[in-house]
């Protein structure tokens, strides 16, 4: 716990916060910020609005009076990218620090973010990132990602132990590194937190999920708005890889394999089944062991809903990994391409 003597004592910490059409879930986050540990006057909040079409600028505003120092700033890149180094060149804190609106930090999470940057030599540091739903319809689908089935389990979801990790979810930077590497590739629609922290790693930084961070992220509400977020992060996990080529993990590239077995599946049918089969009854099965393991823990009315997550998830992952690769040629017009929340 940190005891500064008094509030000027703690290093100011910039709070950036990139929105597009968040008005459902903007006010629990910034409540959730507003309940800090850490003093409000030791907080620069920049929420970074993307051309919202809704109410979401409406109600940052009115929580501008809730803090010393807030401030909305436009976003007319309108991804996360963009809105992250608008935020970076305004950023007066020792430490960036990332957050969105589905995200629910701890109330000590900006305080124990500090004190993980601070216990060593940290290019980054966050918590695991646990999913969790906020109705009867997103629940499911955060049971699927958090299992070890939805997403490989990789070290920025795993709780129970501080370890280095290739990437991290949200996360907290010293500022200087940020500025030092030259902050977020805006040429990335998705996966730029990846991108990002790889080009940290390449220069010597090292990365932390710390156990003692916590924070929550709200899973989306339906299975169209699960498929477009995995395409995507299918989709440009391409423009990763051909950046870093030795970025790549064969949990990123299980998706598309199954995919693509399914596809050549289908297609040899008219020949034989026995492909098909071979990716096809394998996968159905550990999905409904799977689904039926999770149902029996929250609620077997869900099971249907967990079942269809894996697939939504694992296959748009993978059309959207095969779209993209086969697009390389285009690929100036294929980058931009992206769902609506």
């Amino acid at each position: 716990m940190l005891a500064p003597e008094k509030v000027s004592d703690f290093p100011l910490v910039t709070i950036a916060i990139p929105i597009r059409n968040e008005a459902r879930l903007l006010l629990g986050l910034l409540e959730a910020v507003r309940a800090q540990t850490w003093p409000l006057q030791a907080m620069q909040v920049i929420v970074m609005d993307g051309l919202s079409e809704d109410e979401s600028v409406a109600i940052a505003n009115a929580a501008a009076d809730d803090f010393f120092d807030f401030e909305v700033i436009s976003n007319p890149g309108r991804i996360a990218a963009t809105a992250l180094n608008l935020a970076l060149e305004r950023a007066r804190g020792t430490y960036f620090l990332r957050l969105d609106a589905r995200s629910r930090p701890a109330p000590d999470y900006i305080e124990q973010c500090v004190i993980s940057l601070q216990s060593g030599p940290w290019a980054g540091v966050a918590g695991a990132q646990v999913v969790v739903g906020d109705s009867p319809q997103s629940w499911p689908i955060a049971l699927a990602i958090s299992c070890s089935l939805g997403t490989g389990w990789p070290a920025y979801r795993r709780v129970d132990t501080s370890c280095e990790s290739e990437t991290l979810f949200l996360g907290a930077y010293p500022t200087a590194k940020l500025r030092q590497i030259g902050g977020w590739d805006e040429r990335f629609v998705a996966n730029e937190d990846y991108e990002l922290n790889t080009r940290l790693r390449k220069n010597r930084g090292k990365l932390m999920v710390a156990r003692t961070v916590q924070i929550t992220y709200i899973a989306r509400d339906t299975l169209k708005g699960l498929a477009c977020q995995y395409h995507k992060y299918g989709s440009w996990r391409v423009r990763t890889w051909l950046k870093h080529p030795h970025s790549i993990q064969p949990r990123h590239l299980a998706p598309a394999v199954w995919a693509a077995g399914l596809v050549v599946g289908v297609l040899l049918l008219p020949i034989t089944y026995w492909p098909l089969l071979l990716f096809a009854v394998p996968y159905v099965l550990s999905v409904t062991l799977m689904a039926a393991k999770l149902a029996s823990r929250y609620n077997w009315r869900s099971f249907t809903r967990i079942w269809l997550s894996f697939p939504f998830m694992h296959l748009c992952w993978g059309f959207g990994f095969w779209r993209s690769l086969l697009l390389l040629p285009f690929r100036g017009q294929a980058w931009r391409q992206d769902c609506d929340k």
